[in-house]
């Protein structure tokens, strides 16, 4: 009986970590052959910034092709639709029934197992083999192991003992994104570092992409606000004689995070080192311009700072706002579905904001505490220093 590992992902790009997982396994299980098998639609992740199914299996292809018991499979690429593992080895195990099936994965994957479609089928159809992740302790991986073993006790999961993986596919991307893929060359295989070169990928985020990924992850209503918004920023930000696609990037991200839960605004807060002050704690919804920011940057590949920081004061503004910041803030009060009743009329305000943006952002922060005080809500006290700044400059 063939022993078949089976190494699935977006490959996004394949690295130099798959190659060495792969290969521990292979002498660790004496596998006679490893499949590198790039998922079609993988239904837990998202396609932003995702390459496509010809670029993915081509650099698979280059990866693999001086290891002769490496190979690259289409066989998810092939099928239709969203691809799961527990069909994808039903199919397998049906058109290769002298073969023995091991699934090989990280430390991450088997503790999200749980999560995934008919897990104790999948226990059923495959031996499982588990890596630590970077930093990690081998008592961590084989804590996630025996929690699943409690749920399953007829689960096969080895362990792999392999070479801490240097880089993720995502920091490998956020490297090409940033200007800085020459940090991250080491990582992949010679070829598939000229491939991405060569056919241009990874060099730039469009606002297509982003607009495409805020439809996917918005509630109806809330993406047209975002996309009036963003044109509307883009319209001011021209109007103050500046290009307008960093206002397009900060207009279609500065909701991103908008639908976090407020317990989990606090903790991504906590774990990525933003500071949370003691009303933000309490009211998480408060966070989403900073954890939209984070987002923007970590997530979707943003790096000027400028586009970052609006996005930060993009509810609260706050004095001395650069053209871009103006530009977001403003728009965000003033965008065309906006209603709120204001002095003077919203209407007036968005004429104002075209030719007098100092001006339409001291009225916009004096209607905006004049709101929050009639509702006894408190007040952001960058906010009330913005008012006190740009009143000022009208004096």
């Amino acid at each position: 009986m063939k022993r078949i590992g089976i190494l699935g992902g977006t490959f996004n790009p394949i690295h130099l970590g798959h190659l060495a997982l792969s290969q521990a396994a292979k002498e660790q299980y004496a596998l006679d052959a490893v499949w590198f098998m790039p998922a079609k639609l993988p239904p837990h992740k998202s396609t932003f910034a995702q390459l496509s199914e010809t670029d993915r299996l081509n650099m698979v292809m280059l990866s693999v092709a001086d290891t002769p018991s490496f190979e690259a499979s289409d066989f998810e690429l092939r099928r239709e639709g969203v691809t799961y593992t527990v069909d994808t080895l039903e199919l397998l195990t049906k058109e290769y029934p002298d073969a023995e099936f091991f699934f090989i994965l990280g430390e991450d994957s088997l503790r999200d197992f749980q999560a995934w479609r008919s897990p104790g089928r999948i226990l059923e159809l495959a031996i499982i083999l588990a890596a630590k992740r970077s930093g990690s302790s081998a008592e961590s991986l084989q804590e996630a192991a025996q929690k699943l073993l409690a749920l399953y006790p007829g689960a096969r999961i080895s362990f792999l003992n392999c070479a801490e993986n240097p880089a993720s596919s995502r920091e490998i991307r956020a490297a090409f994104y940033a200007g800085e893929e020459r940090r991250v060359q080491t990582w992949l295989h010679p070829k598939v570092f000229s491939y991405l070169k060569e056919h241009h990928l990874f060099e730039t985020v469009t606002f297509s992409e982003l607009d495409l990924e805020m439809q996917r992850i918005l509630p109806r209503k809330r993406y047209v606000h975002t996309v009036a918004l963003a044109h509307l920023a883009a319209a001011l930000y021209v109007a103050m004689g500046h290009d307008p696609q960093d206002a397009l990037f900060a207009g279609i991200l500065h909701d991103c995070t908008k639908y976090i839960s407020d317990e989990d605004q606090v903790k991504l807060c906590d774990a990525s080192g933003i500071p949370v002050r003691e009303i933000e704690r309490t009211h998480g919804f408060l966070l989403h311009a900073k954890t939209g920011a984070f987002a923007a940057k970590e997530r979707y590949f943003i790096q000027k700072e400028d586009i970052l920081s609006a996005i930060t004061f993009h509810t609260t503004g706050r004095k001395e706002m650069s053209d871009l910041e103006k530009a977001l803030f403003l728009a965000d009060f003033l965008e065309p579905f906006r209603t709120q009743p204001t002095n003077p009329p919203l209407n007036d305000l968005r004429k104002l904001a075209f030719f007098d943006w100092n001006r339409a952002t001291t009225l916009v922060l004096e209607n905006t505490i004049s709101y929050l005080e009639r509702k006894g809500q408190e007040i952001d006290e960058t906010s009330r220093e913005a008012y006190d700044y740009y009143k000022n400059l009208q004096k």
